[in-house]
């Protein structure tokens, strides 16, 4: 598995070389969250940096907080037509007080690594039917049974729509439900939550706001996880964009 994702990185990265789409983001935030988790908390920055060629894409997803406690780095590719969307993360959380082994970058080997892999897929019925329908698998890594010898395969569908949307005010709706394709030993948890479920609810919202003819979107993101009996308000600002 490692070989087929550095095979595919490398031709990706290949033809790469020659193109000239360069894109890149960053934001701050009170807090990071995540299929109804919050990985962290306090005043978080999240930068991404991506080549496009045609409808593929690779790039860098980096996260942390100022206090050091939360660090996060991950590489991905993905593909992008008018409809789909497919990508593939790999996914490296290195903070300072994580139970698993998070010293070992290049540590590939499933029963010890503390990354994970992430394959996502996102399709939007129509323009005029903009629901977005996701399917998300961890396809490999620490997403382990209780003996260390399966992988899970823990798994998030969600559907997402705009209920609102004008010039630059748009308001998400957003449900989804997590579960595992593969428990054993009457495990019931999964990656996301402590047990089969709809482990998140999520209203987002974001407008833009231009100053002396620079653009500052701003967004707030309310999030529910009924599963784990909680439940987390997030707000963020984008400093560049290109």
């Amino acid at each position: 598995m490692l070989k087929i994702f550095f095979l595919l990185f490398l031709l990706i990265m290949r033809n790469f070389l020659s193109a000239q789409e360069l894109h890149s983001a960053l934001q701050l935030r009170n807090s990071h969250l995540w299929r109804g988790i919050e990985v962290s908390a306090g005043l978080i920055y999240t930068g991404d940096v991506h080549l496009d060629y045609k409808n593929f894409y690779v790039g860098f997803w980096a996260g942390g907080n100022v206090e050091g406690s939360y660090k996060e780095f991950n590489n991905y590719i993905g593909y992008k037509n008018k409809h789909l969307t497919l990508e593939l993360w790999d996914i490296y959380n290195f903070s300072p007080g994580a139970t698993y082994n998070n010293k070992e970058f290049f540590n590939y080997s499933a029963r010890e690594t503390g990354r994970f892999w992430d394959l996502r897929s996102y399709y939007t019925i129509s323009e005029k039917f903009p629901l977005v329908l996701s399917w998300n698998t961890v396809v490999f890594g620490r997403d382990r049974n209780g003996d260390n010898t399966k992988n899970k395969y823990s798994s998030f569908v969600s559907g997402e729509y705009p209920v609102y949307k004008k010039e630059n005010l748009e308001v998400r709706g957003r449900i989804g439900y997590g579960f595992a394709l593969n428990n054993t030993n009457g495990e019931k948890n999964n990656f996301f939550a402590k047990e089969s479920g709809f482990n998140e609810i999520s209203l987002i919202i974001s407008k833009s706001f231009t100053i002396e003819g620079y653009k500052i979107p701003i967004g707030i993101w309310g999030m529910w996880n009924p599963v784990n009996n909680n439940a987390f308000l997030q707000f963020s600002v984008q400093v560049y964009s290109f």
